[in-house]
């Protein structure tokens, strides 16, 4: 900073001006001075010259500074005039202040110079600003008063003596508190009735001299249907010659937008928008907090909401924040009222239980997980894994215990994958259901003869399981196809055949977010794909295609052909099969349909 300044300088000489001037290009300030030493001097330098503000040394003899400061209120000017005195007795200065210096600085006290020099500028200039726009108000009272009375902002002239009381209160008190007028003008005291209790200080602070007038106070006002209301307000004051307060002049801005605005904005510093729980950052400050021997035993349990990937690829992102508050609402129902909840990052949460023992803090995961289990109207079921962990003593680091509760919720979340897989395949299954993309006839009569091609073929276990899973989940992707287009009876647009082809790949997205069904997303990506290279959506062909997808394809096109579909009517099984061996070599692979027509013949052989 490089703040040019304009200074008066009452001193006796050069060497006494050095401090002054160390002081403030210390501060940032880049000093123009005049050193004046007489009366004439000061006066000539008033006339001739436009000043930031005056420093006088309170020894100077031969201009003395109340002749300065006399001389300056004659003229009506408002320049900060502030004294340096050297000596220890501060009583000596009370006539200076009172006859309208600013501030006082003691040379002892210099460092302090630059702050009382900036601060009385910035007074002065806001004095300036109001005295200019009272003075054009007093120039009329008739355009006074309708600026007032059509200004939204409220305006009001208290005055202090001769008899205290308001002399003007504008209309637009009733719009924003509700009280007319009236009540202001008949009781003095009414503006201290209607101050929100805790801000009444500030009608203290203006009383006694204490307030610092020029600068925008924030305060409360109660209105007559007990709202809080929030002003800021900027107080102007006038002084007799003495320099006893006469009157104050006041404009109070409505700001209560404002202020819920930043009560919001703090709101939001602590909490998670999505959920509405703390976040991670409210939680490490209540750990601070909490973590002390009177909260002793302190618990922490950590939840990892299971699927979240999965749910956000296959239903969309709104669904997966529909999955978070649900977990989030769990959470929060199964802990007391003095336990904390936070969101603890992306699909994690973590939940400080003050004065709970690790049995206690076993409950309470019993119990959301038996929660998790009632709670339904999720696209797949609701589901946590949880660990916990207790610090007993004061000497062990809550990081640690931390780090034991994670461990836990970890070992929980492998020993229940299967279970898990199982759930959130079930539930996946019921929405291909709901959508008729199929039916539970065809996905039986699909497995059957899978599993059938897969034990002639001699596949391993691990592909069997793989294939098994394959049956239930290789139409995946088209859970994010709108009904309408997979339901329609009339021919597919080319726009709506661009969208059903997309299938493919996000059933591979859906099954890579999930390490549990990871290992069936390439056979997904190309169940559409051609023996000869013509189908979708990566055209490669032969044995490049995965054999697991070249099985489901063969056997999928047999089952669909086998049923009623919107588009058209169901074909019989010689039709179906007729068409396998029409596409063998083109569209499946010929060996794989030669053990199907062998496996199929079988059954259409008569009991013997």
């Amino acid at each position: 900073m490089n703040k040019k300044i304009k200074l008066l300088i009452l001193e006796k000489s050069e060497k006494e001006v050095e401090p002054i001037l160390k002081e403030l290009k210390s501060y940032g300030y880049s000093p123009e001075y005049k050193l004046l030493c007489t009366s004439e001097e000061f006066s000539e330098s008033i006339k001739k010259g436009s000043w930031d503000a005056v420093i006088a040394s309170k020894e100077l003899k031969s201009l003395k500074a109340a002749d300065a400061l006399q001389f300056l209120k004659g003229k009506n000017l408002d320049i900060p005039f502030i004294i340096v005195s050297g000596r220890s007795n501060e009583e000596s200065l009370i006539p200076l202040i009172k006859s309208g210096a600013n501030d006082y600085v003691r040379k002892d006290d210099m460092f302090m110079l630059p702050q009382v020099l900036n601060n009385e500028i910035e007074n002065a200039k806001l004095r300036k600003k109001h005295k200019k726009a009272l003075g054009k108000l007093k120039e009329s009272e008739r355009r006074f008063r309708i600026l007032a009375e059509s200004a939204s902002d409220i305006i009001y002239i208290y005055k202090f003596s001769p008899k205290k009381g308001y002399e003007f209160v504008s209309p637009s008190v009733e719009s924003k508190l509700g009280y007319p007028v009236s009540d202001f003008y008949n009781d003095p005291k009414f503006g201290c009735k209607i101050i929100y209790e805790d801000d009444l200080k500030i009608i203290n602070q203006i009383e006694t001299g204490k307030f610092e007038f020029g600068s925008p106070v924030e305060f409360r006002c109660i209105d007559t249907e007990g709202h809080i209301i929030w002003f800021e307000e900027v107080v102007t004051p006038f002084y007799n010659k003495r320099g006893d307060l006469m009157a104050i002049e006041g404009i109070m801005r409505d700001i209560t937008g404002r202020k819920e605005a930043e009560e919001q904005l703090e709101y939001l510093s602590f909490h998670d928008s999505l959920t509405n729980l703390y976040n991670r950052a409210y939680f490490e400050e209540e750990l601070k907090r909490l973590d002390t021997k009177r909260q002793l035993p302190l618990s922490v349990i950590i939840a990892d909401v299971n699927g979240l990937k999965l749910i956000n690829d296959a239903f969309g992102h709104k669904e997966g924040d529909r999955l978070l508050r649900s977990c989030g609402g769990v959470l929060k129902k199964c802990c007391r009222s003095e336990d904390m909840v936070a969101r603890w990052g992306g699909d994690e949460f973590s939940m400080l239980l003050p004065k709970t023992n690790e049995e206690d803090a076993t409950v309470v995961l019993n119990r959301i997980s038996k929660t998790c289990h009632r709670t339904s109207g999720n696209k797949i079921p609701l589901s946590m894994s949880l660990g916990t962990a207790t610090k007993i003593s004061r000497d062990e680091d809550f990081q640690s215990t931390i780090k034991k509760a994670e461990d836990s919720m970890y070992h929980h979340k492998l020993m229940e994958t299967k279970s898990i897989i199982s759930s959130i395949i079930n539930s996946l299954e019921q929405t291909l259901f709901e959508k008729s993309i199929r039916t539970e006839k065809h996905s039986r009569y699909l497995k059957e003869l899978t599993m059938k091609i897969g034990k002639a073929i001699n596949l391993p276990e691990e592909k069997i399981d793989d294939l098994r899973v394959l049956t239930t989940l290789h139409d995946i992707g088209k859970i994010a196809i709108l009904d309408n287009i997979l339901n329609k009876k009339e021919t597919l647009t080319k726009r709506e055949w661009e969208i059903i082809k997309r299938h493919p790949e996000i059933g591979y997205r859906i099954a890579m977010s999930s390490n549990q069904l990871s290992s069936i997303a390439e056979y997904i990506l190309n169940i559409h794909e051609h023996w000869d290279g013509n189908g979708y959506p990566q055209g490669i062909k032969g044995e490049k295609i995965p054999l697991l997808s070249r099985i489901i394809a063969l056997v999928d096109s047999y089952v669909v052909m086998r049923e009623n579909r919107p588009y058209r009517k169901a074909r019989s099984r010689k039709e179906a099969i007729e068409e396998i061996k029409r596409c063998r070599g083109t569209q499946f692979d010929p060996k794989l349909v030669d053990i199907f027509l062998k496996i199929t013949e079988r059954k259409l052989q008569p009991a013997r």
